[in-house]
């Protein structure tokens, strides 16, 4: 940039004192109607163009772009608009500015054709410089839109919904006689196998309704028993688990809390008697 500003004023001091330094290039003033007050506005142009390019050798690049614009107003030239845009470019490095600057010197009639070709060249460049910095810009990502605070009743009632359900009393009754009911069929099934067992130890020992020794008699006993004990058992079982299901199923809407049930179920049987041991209490 220094180096084409320092060309440019090498070749406007060679010229003659009407013609603006930093490329500005502004008609003879004999052929202006009002050639007075054209040079006076040359020669203030000139002026703040040399200064100008002197601030823009110090680095103060904004005193360089307000005294630009001072010669631009004082004597127009596509030249000084152009000056304007490279010192927004690589001296502010402001690329919303210094494209802008670059559009205004391309829709001056005045504008060179060689410096239009690298005005139209830079502004490409800046223009997708500033896409790809907008495309990755944090303001540019949406941000998520922040979760409505909790209602008073809703933070009440948050630690009721976070604690472990409670069963009521009809489904803990229903859940232990099920349970009853499994064990009691367990318990049909069991004694149905051993009435099996003492049938074909008769069948073995008995001819159809006479046995030959004791021991035919006494499993004849035992298999008549085990099979009564295993059809009571089953039916019980099947019974029990019904009634808890019902009792389950008719709890699960309630809101009841109840306190931890002492209620145990146990199947009780032997070889003369069957039935539930019942202890404890809701």
């Amino acid at each position: 940039m220094a180096n084409d500003l320092h060309h440019r004023n090498a070749r406007w001091a060679a010229r003659i004192a009407l013609t603006l330094p930093l490329c500005f290039s502004a008609p003879a003033l004999a052929q202006t109607p009002a050639s007075a007050g054209a040079a006076a506005s040359v020669l203030q142009a000139e002026d703040y163009a040399a200064r100008a390019f002197e601030a823009y050798g110090k680095r103060d690049y904004a005193e360089a772009v307000a005294l630009y614009q001072m010669a631009y107003d004082s004597a127009p030239s596509a030249e000084a608009l152009y000056n304007i845009a490279r010192v927004y470019d690589l001296g502010l490095r402001d690329r919303p500015l210094a494209i802008a600057a670059y559009r205004r010197y391309l829709s001056d009639p005045g504008a060179s054709p060689t410096y239009i070709r690298s005005a139209n060249a830079r502004l490409v460049e800046l223009r997708e410089a500033e896409l790809a910095v907008n495309a990755t810009s944090p303001a540019s990502v949406s941000a998520p839109v922040p979760a409505a605070p909790p209602t008073a009743s809703a933070v009440a009632a948050a630690p009721a919904s976070e604690a472990a359900p409670r069963w009521s009393s009809s489904q803990i009754a229903g859940l232990l006689v099920g349970t009853a009911g499994v064990a009691s069929l367990g318990v049909g099934i069991g004694f149905g196998v051993l009435a099996l067992r003492d049938a074909d130890r008769a069948n073995g020992l008995c001819d159809e309704n006479r046995c030959r020794s004791q021991r035919g008699v006494d499993a004849a006993k035992a298999a008549s028993t085990h099979a009564t004990i295993a059809t009571v058992g089953v039916s019980a079982g099947l019974g029990l688990m019904a009634t808890g299901a019902a009792l389950w199923l008719a709890g699960g809407g309630s809101t009841e809390q109840p306190a931890p049930s002492a209620l145990q179920v146990a199947p009780l049987s032997s070889a003369s008697e069957f039935g539930l041991l019942l202890s404890g209490g809701f």
